[in-house]
C-alpha cells in the first residue's frame, strides 16, 4: 500500500514537472537530474501542494483588513462597509468550526498545476518561459480567488454583525 502511495506520488510529481515546464524541457531536467533527487524530489510535489493548500491565508489577510482598514481610505471606496463600525461584533468561527473535507483539499492541491499552466496561458501569453508563465498563472489564481474569499467572508461578517432578531408574534388559535 505505501510502496502505491509512493510511485503514485512519483508520478504525479514527474507529470506536473512536464506539465510546469513544457514536456521536452521536462524530459530533459528529469533525464539531467540525479535518480536520488528525483526519488525523493518527486514525491514532495504533490505533498507540498496539499500543505499549501492547507494554509489559510485568507484568515490572516481578512483579521488585518479589518484590524487596519480604519486607516486605509482606498480600501474603503473600493469596498464599501469595511472600515464601518458595525452594532455589534459577531462571535468568531473557530477554524475547526469552518471545516474543508480532505477531498476538496486533495482534489483542489492536485488540480492546482493544471489550473496555473490555463490560467498562464490565458493571462500571460506574452511571457517566453514555461515556467514562469506558470508560476504567474498561479500566483494570479491564487490572488484573484483569494480576493474573492476574503471579499466573501466579509459580506458573511457584515451580514451578521447587522441582522436582527426579532420576537416572532403570537397569533391566537381561532
Amino acid at each position: 500500500m505505501v510502496g502505491s502511495i509512493y510511485w503514485t506520488a512519483v508520478t504525479y510529481g514527474a507529470v506536473t514537472v512536464m506539465q510546469v515546464v513544457g514536456h521536452k524541457e521536462g524530459l530533459d531536467v528529469m533525464e539531467r537530474a540525479d535518480p536520488l533527487f528525483l526519488l525523493i524530489g518527486l514525491p514532495t510535489i504533490p505533498v507540498m501542494l496539499i500543505l499549501g493548500k492547507m494554509i489559510r491565508w485568507e484568515d490572516y489577510v481578512l483579521r488585518l483588513w479589518r484590524k487596519y482598514s480604519t486607516k486605509l481610505q482606498i480600501l474603503n471606496s473600493i469596498f464599501p462597509g469595511i472600515g464601518c463600525p458595525v452594532p455589534r461584533i459577531p462571535a468568531e468561527a473557530s477554524p475547526l468550526a469552518d471545516h474543508v473535507s480532505a477531498t476538496r483539499i486533495l482534489c483542489g492541491a492536485l488540480v492546482f498545476p493544471t489550473i496555473a499552466t490555463i490560467v498562464g496561458k490565458l493571462m500571460f501569453s506574452s511571457v517566453n518561459s514555461n515556467l514562469q508563465r506558470t508560476i504567474l498563472g498561479g500566483i494570479a489564481f491564487v490572488a484573484i480567488k483569494g480576493a474573492f474569499k476574503v471579499y466573501f467572508k466579509q459580506q458573511q461578517y457584515l451580514r451578521q454583525a447587522h441582522r436582527k432578531i426579532l420576537n416572532f408574534p403570537e397569533q391566537e388559535e381561532p
